[in-house]
């Protein structure tokens, strides 16, 4: 569990820096599933809470990522940080 929770929270981090909120509600699906689908033999309770462990820490790191933004913002006025600018959809 603790390895499924750094890694959302590095992912949501990841999401919090690129793109907007709307972009929390696929990812949460489609990481359900995910863990639905590699979970085949654990118990309904244990996959609800590893499913609630992912869905927190993805939000929880894209809340901390929106948070430091500004910092990185003031960074990137020196230093080219691409990861920073809006993705355009072509």
């Amino acid at each position: 569990m603790v390895v499924l929770a750094v890694c959302s929270g590095l992912v949501g981090a990841l999401l919090g820096l690129r793109f907007r909120v709307i972009v929390l509600f696929p990812f949460i699906f489609i990481g359900s599933a995910i863990l639905i689908a590699i979970m085949p033999d654990a118990t309904w309770p244990r996959t609800i809470l590893a499913i609630a462990v992912f869905a927190s820490a993805l939000q929880l790191g894209y809340v901390c990522a929106l948070l430091l933004r500004p910092a990185f913002s003031a960074l990137g006025s020196h230093v080219r940080l691409p990861f920073l600018g809006s993705p355009k959809l072509r």
